[in-house]
C-alpha cells in the first residue's frame, strides 16, 4: 500500500473517531441549559445526554467495520444478509434509530430552513453524523447503519423465479424520488408540513418506534412485498436520505472505483450485484445509481478489476 494512501486511510479513520465522539461532548456541554438547573441535575442531565448518544458510537463502529472490511476482504451476499440482520438487530430493535429518525433528520432541518425556525441540536447532529459517513465512504450510513434499509436487503434475499429480479431504471426512480422532494418543499413553503412525515405516510422509521398506524402498517407492508423482487425500492424511489447521500457520493473518499486495465468486460459483476449502479460504474457513467457498498460487486469479479478505494491517478 502506498504512503499516500496510508496516511489517507488514517485521516479517514481519525475523522470518524471525531465524528464519533463530538455529538457525546456537545451534549455533555449543554447541562447548563437544563429546565431543572443546579449542579447535581445538571451533571446527570450531561451523563443521560451522553449515554443517550450510544447510538452514534455503535453507528460509527458499524460504519468504520464496513469500511474496513470492504478495504481488506471480499464480502460475499451470503455474509452481506448475515451483516444486514445484525445492523436490523442492532439499530432497528436494541438500539431505536428514531428520536431523531433519519429521514427527520434531514427533512425537518430543510422545513426550519424554509418556514424561519430552528433546527434542533439532535436532528442537526445525526445529521452531521449522516452527511461525514457518506463523506467518509460512500453510503456508509444506508448502506450500513441503516435499520431500514437493511431490512429491504434481508427481504431482497428470498428467492423468486429466475427473471423476477428487477433492476429499476435509475433515471425513472430518481425522478420520481426528486420529484417528490419537490413535492414536499412545496407544502412546506404553502402548508408548513412537509409530505414525509405528514402523519407519517412516507416514514416507514416509525416503525423502530413502535407505531403500528393504519397508513404506515400499509406502506411498511408495500415496501416489504416490492422488496422481494426489487433491490432497496424506498431508498431509491422515496428516501430523502438517500437523496441526500446519493448527492454525496460523488465526493466520498472511499467508493467502488475501477481498474480499466484489469477488467476484462465479462460482466458478470452487473449480472450478479443487485443494484443498478455496478453498469454505470463499469460503463464509467457519469451519472451513476446510489451504490450502497454492499461488496458484491467486488466479490463477483474475477480479475479483482473493482475496489472499494480511494482515486488514482492513471499511470502515464
Amino acid at each position: 500500500m502506498k504512503r499516500n494512501t496510508i496516511y489517507l486511510s488514517v485521516f479517514c479513520i481519525a475523522l470518524l473517531t471525531i465524528l464519533v465522539c463530538a455529538p457525546i461532548l456537545a451534549e455533555a456541554g449543554r447541562g447548563g441549559g437544563s429546565d431543572t438547573g443546579g449542579g447535581r441535575n445538571t451533571d446527570v442531565s450531561s451523563i443521560l445526554a451522553g449515554l443517550s448518544s450510544i447510538k452514534f458510537i455503535l453507528g460509527g463502529i458499524a460504519a468504520l467495520s464496513g469500511l474496513i472490511l470492504l478495504k481488506t476482504i471480499k464480502i460475499n451476499r451470503n455474509t452481506r444478509t448475515l451483516l444486514m440482520c445484525a445492523v436490523f438487530v442492532l439499530f432497528g430493535v436494541l438500539v431505536i434509530m428514531h428520536q431523531p429518525s433519519p429521514l427527520r433528520a434531514v427533512v425537518d432541518p430543510v422545513t426550519a430552513l424554509a418556514t424561519g425556525g430552528a433546527i434542533t441540536f439532535k436532528k442537526a447532529t445525526m445529521l452531521a453524523f449522516i452527511g461525514g459517513l457518506s463523506v467518509i465512504g460512500g453510503k456508509l450510513f444506508c448502506g450500513w447503519v441503516c435499520p431500514f434499509g437493511a431490512l429491504q436487503e434481508i427481504v431482497n434475499r428470498i428467492p423468486v423465479p429466475s427473471g423476477k429480479k428487477i433492476k429499476l431504471p435509475f433515471k425513472i426512480s430518481n425522478s420520481i424520488r426528486i420529484s417528490l422532494f419537490a413535492i414536499s418543499l412545496i407544502m412546506i413553503l404553502t402548508t408548513g408540513y412537509d409530505l414525509y412525515t405528514y402523519h407519517g405516510i412516507l416514514n416507514p422509521f416509525e416503525l423502530f418506534d413502535w407505531h403500528f398506524e393504519l397508513v404506515l402498517a400499509v406502506l411498511v407492508g408495500a415496501v416489504l412485498i416490492a422488496s422481494v423482487f426489487v433491490y432497496r425500492p424506498f431508498c431509491y424511489l422515496v428516501c430523502p436520505v438517500g437523496l441526500l447521500t446519493w448527492l454525496l457520493e460523488y465526493v466520498s473518499i472511499f467508493r467502488v472505483r475501477l481498474d480499466k486495465e484489469k477488467c476484462n468486460d465479462c460482466k458478470k459483476c452487473i449480472l450478479k450485484s443487485p443494484c443498478p449502479s455496478v453498469k454505470a460504474i463499469v460503463d464509467g457513467d457519469t451519472l451513476r445509481p446510489d451504490c450502497f457498498a454492499c461488496g458484491v460487486c467486488i466479490d463477483t469479479c474475477p480479475k479483482d478489476a473493482l475496489r472499494f478505494g480511494i482515486w488514482k491517478k492513471a499511470k502515464a
